[in-house]
């Protein structure tokens, strides 16, 4: 009796473990990128607990609020200041959005254009510090005319870089895609960044040295723009991450809600069998009156006793089909 006891509560405990156990939590950028013959296209889902920004209309500077930017060098030749050939976008988690382009001089200036496309959508509530938010998502498609290029061949390379700010960052706080970009210097030196490789499909996103992201071409629908990350338009094998620092010991309650369980105690001191060693209990008193406040489907009879295997499986069958989900052993 005393084994069954233990294996009970065992059963008990490893039911609640599996029920809250949750891996550790993570912060990630996910990134995705495809193209077709008209556009270049970049999609966003990015884990924050805390979303801002201020700035909603295109073609507007963002600077302060959660930002994904992209920056395209339309050369595979590794130039170590901005050219010409060189474009970046920046988004916000508000909805503005600003399109640069580079100039000779090595820096970038904005651009008033409205041949792009860009959308974000907040997974929670912005701008409010009362509540954690799961994160937000951005589009973005740049027109191959807006950078003074035609779409690429099959098996053409570009320099490619990504850039996130989460607010109010200071000067040099930054998460970038290329290891090599460590300072707001190395942001305008496109021989840091990445190497995008234009292709057909793809069945990963990167390759194995980490060296050149794969972008695999559109070819059935692209992406609809308008913030939301969603399949199929952003297939798995166009996926790519970048972890995220993050609060030391922060827990997300939005990210891993607490789940609802149904708990229910279990009584297995019931023995109605007067043929087995364990005296009859639970069933009714000396003097013969019941005890048992609900009688079971079957009767009380003996096969009615906790010492029975059969008893158990009948017992927990009922519990799991009445959508309980943890038992608490009573004896």
């Amino acid at each position: 009796m005393n084994l069954l006891r233990t294996l009970l509560c065992i059963m008990a405990i490893g039911i609640c473990a599996c029920s809250w156990a949750q891996e550790p939590v993570k912060d990630q950028a996910k990134c995705y990128t495809t193209w077709d013959d008209a556009y270049f296209y970049a999609g966003f889902k990015l884990d924050s607990p805390d979303v801002r920004g201020t700035h909603r209309t295109p073609n507007a500077e963002v600077a302060g609020d959660d930002t994904v930017a992209i920056y395209i060098h339309t050369s595979d030749k590794a130039t170590e200041k901005i050219t010409s050939q060189s474009f970046t976008m920046a988004v916000s988690a508000a909805g503005g959005g600003q399109f640069s382009a580079g100039t000779d001089g090595g820096s970038f200036e904005p651009r008033v254009v409205y041949t792009f496309k860009y959308g974000s959508n907040v997974q929670g509530t912005l701008n409010n510090p009362d509540d954690i938010d799961q994160g937000y998502s951005a589009e973005i498609a740049i027109p191959w005319s807006l950078m003074n290029v035609k779409a690429p061949r099959l098996g053409d390379m570009m320099k490619f870089n990504i850039i996130l700010r989460r607010h109010n960052s200071k000067p040099g706080d930054f998460v970038s895609l290329s290891p090599r970009v460590k300072t707001e210097e190395d942001i305008l030196n496109p021989s840091k960044w990445m190497n995008l490789v234009f292709a057909a499909y793809s069945f990963g996103a990167v390759t194995p040295g980490g060296e050149k992201i794969i972008c695999a071409k559109s070819l059935v629908r692209p992406p609809l723009v308008n913030g939301t990350i969603e399949d199929p338009e952003w297939s798995k094998n166009m996926m790519f991450a970048i972890d995220l620092p993050m609060p030391e010991g922060f827990v997300y309650e939005a990210k891993f809600p607490v789940q609802r369980l149904v708990f229910t105690h279990y009584f297995y001191w019931y023995q109605a069998d007067p043929r087995r060693l364990a005296p009859v209990s639970h069933i009714t008193s000396p003097d013969g009156t019941p005890l048992l406040q609900h009688f079971p489907i079957k009767g009380a009879g003996p096969w009615f006793s906790s010492d029975r295997v059969q008893w158990h499986k009948d017992e927990l069958t009922d519990i799991v089909s009445a959508g309980i989900d943890v038992v608490l052993p009573v004896y």
